[in-house]
């Protein structure tokens, strides 16, 4: 919730990674053939709504989602992903430990991210990470010259590879082993390490 919450701090960033994370639990229960559940409509509703207020919330807003939505939002993506990714199974209905972690990694890899970085870097700074600033993976990414859309787009980007990727291990991938782990181990370390990486570059600007 408090990541979800962290991230709102440039238009459509927030909106755009839940989008991405409710597909991802849509997906999920379209391969299961699970229509009927009510889960399936309440994601179809949030999302819904979600992509009519991107078209307020993208650069330059209108609209902003605000404390209460985000966190009401992280709370409702926390509830469904504890449903339907911790708990995920394959295709064939197996389970793993290391697939559920990792699934969840991918979906929520953009919060983590973020989140992750700016503790680091501000407990390096001896500031507290609970108070805001323009530290954030976002913020660095415009100081790199990018403008809000482009940040956005680089965001939905990135958000998208991680739909794809989330729905390959749900449809195709039927006994997950080491291969697996590593792989998705090293595409969040090689994310992580470019994106920690930006943030220590302007630091003048923070």
């Amino acid at each position: 919730m408090n990541s979800i919450n962290m991230l709102d701090n440039m238009d459509g960033i927030t909106t755009i990674v839940s989008i991405f994370i409710l597909l991802i639990a849509l997906f999920y229960l379209a391969i299961h053939n699970d229509y009927n559940n009510f889960d399936f409509f309440a994601i179809l509703g949030v999302l819904a709504s979600l992509t009519a207020f991107l078209f307020h919330n993208w650069n330059p807003s209108k609209m902003f989602m605000g404390d209460t939505g985000s966190q009401f939002i992280g709370v409702f993506l926390a509830i469904i992903s504890i449903k339907y990714m911790w708990n995920a199974t394959s295709y064939t209905g197996e389970s793993n430990q290391f697939q559920q972690i990792a699934t969840v990694i991918m979906a929520f890899i953009l919060p983590i991210i973020d989140t992750t970085c700016v503790v680091i870097n501000r407990i390096s700074r001896k500031q507290s990470p609970f108070v805001g600033g323009k530290d954030h993976t976002t913020h660095h990414l415009s100081y790199l010259g990018l403008n809000d859309s482009r940040v956005g787009f680089v965001y939905l980007g990135i958000a998208a590879l991680s739909l794809i990727i989330c729905f390959a291990s749900f449809r195709y991938i039927e006994n997950w082993n080491w291969i697996h782990t590593s792989i998705f181990g090293l595409y969040f370390l090689l994310l992580f390490g470019i994106m920690f990486y930006i943030t220590q570059q302007n630091k003048n600007k923070r």
